[in-house]
């Protein structure tokens, strides 16, 4: 996802929607080979290949987004069934995480959880009706820039909640 905006505001610009296309499966098919999530993967390269092979590689290049915005939004909410994934990566640096430490991770990746399926679904109705130039200015720059400002958010709520819990 890192190279998505990269591969969206070169490659379409310079080769067309065919070779974006085409990049976006090499860079499910990398996701694949690398060993996790192998059936998620697996599903998002034979989804692309149908596309592309029925003439909607235009259809498959906006709906990638969709696919990576949904696959993470289950990853977070599905993670709270058992240790929420926000938890393990704190748990990272800070393994005895306090139970308040706990409750916020939990918190934490639940908005994530949301932020990806409203941005799923903002990306899958401007993948369905909006123009080509409108769906790459959300899913190639403004769905990033407000990722970033819920990471920033997120890590400033985060020092002002250990600041609060730390007694003098």
């Amino acid at each position: 996802m890192v190279l998505f905006p990269a591969a969206l505001w070169i490659v379409l610009p310079l080769w067309g929607i065919h070779a974006l296309l085409l990049t976006f499966m090499v860079l499910a098919g990398a996701h694949w080979l690398a060993g996790e999530h192998r059936i998620r993967w697996a599903l998002v390269l034979a989804t692309l290949m149908v596309l592309l092979v029925s003439g909607q590689a235009e259809l498959g290049v906006r709906l990638y987004p969709v696919i990576v915005n949904v696959s993470l939004a289950l990853l977070f909410l599905g993670s709270l069934r058992t240790t929420p994934l926000v938890e393990r990566l704190a748990r990272l640096s800070e393994p005895d995480l306090p139970p308040s430490g706990v409750r916020y991770t939990r918190r934490v990746t639940w908005v994530w959880g949301i932020f990806m399926g409203l941005n799923a679904l903002v990306a899958l109705v401007l993948a369905l009706w909006a123009p080509l130039h409108v769906w790459q200015v959300w899913a190639g720059a403004i769905s990033y820039g407000l990722a970033a400002l819920l990471m920033v958010g997120e890590w400033l709520v985060r020092q002002h909640v250990r600041r609060s819990t730390v007694k003098p």
